[in-house]
């Protein structure tokens, strides 16, 4: 049973009910982070009824998510992929819109790296909401977390309601990238998942993000890469000759 559990947690997608993420060993869960060059934990946030669940389905299945419910609380899916010629594990939180869950939901925002912030665009309420989430995870889980904008529903045209504009000029206010997704036929949605990924290994790469800083929502999963990016003053330094 436990091969069975290694074997299956190692494929490159997984999506799992929070429930029995909980119930794994923790082991079997970082079983491939091991072999990543990075973990990210990202999160998907926005108001009830924008999509979150089937963009994280449509992410790891690759297929749209028929029969979708609101989010009670949070769940929880991972996939790993190629960025840049590095091997990242996402490991994604997606949350429950609704306000009833606002108090749970929240304690999942703590460390994370980045965020898939949602709203649709046929519904203008869900737009109007976006300042209020974007403070949550800017002040909950780090003033440094990327955060790329999804329009979601983009099949949907006909009934918008939220130009693609007027979201864009939102977007470069509050310094967000932008992308307009549908999770019914995939448009953009990996590569809303791998833009916001492609951010952090370029500010990882630059220095602006620290993966040894607690909280910062990214481990190294390769020791190996970990010992190269120690700063040269952290590394020993051989005795020198005694000149007396």
């Amino acid at each position: 049973m436990l091969l069975f559990l290694c074997l299956f947690l190692s494929n490159s997608s997984q999506f799992l009910p929070f429930s029995l993420y909980l119930s794994l060993p923790v082991g079997i869960l970082d079983f491939d982070s091991i072999c990543s060059d990075f973990l990210f934990k990202f999160l998907v946030i926005g108001s009830a009824g924008t999509g979150k669940s089937c963009l994280l389905h449509q992410f790891i299945e690759n297929k749209f998510k028929q029969d979708s419910n609101h989010t009670i609380g949070v769940e929880f899916g991972s996939r790993v992929v190629n960025v840049g010629g590095k091997t990242v594990k996402l490991q994604i939180w997606d949350t429950a819109g609704q306000e009833r869950f606002r108090s749970v939901t929240r304690s999942y925002y703590r460390g994370a790296a980045g965020a898939l912030l949602v709203y649709d665009i046929t519904s203008r309420e869900t737009y109007n909401s976006l300042a209020a989430w974007l403070t949550d995870a800017r002040t909950l889980a780090s003033p440094n977390i990327v955060v790329i904008l999804c329009g979601n529903k983009k099949d949907l045209d006909p009934e918008r309601e939220v130009t693609f504009l007027e979201a864009s000029r939102f977007a470069q206010e509050n310094e967000l990238m932008f992308l307009e997704t549908s999770a019914l036929t995939g448009e953009n949605v990996e590569e809303a998942f791998l833009k916001c990924a492609r951010t952090i290994l370029n500010k990882i790469d630059s220095g602006e993000l620290d993966p040894e800083r607690m909280g910062s929502g990214i481990q190294y999963g390769d020791a190996s890469l970990r010992q190269l990016r120690q700063p040269r003053s952290a590394q020993a330094v051989a005795p020198q000759p005694c000149g007396c």
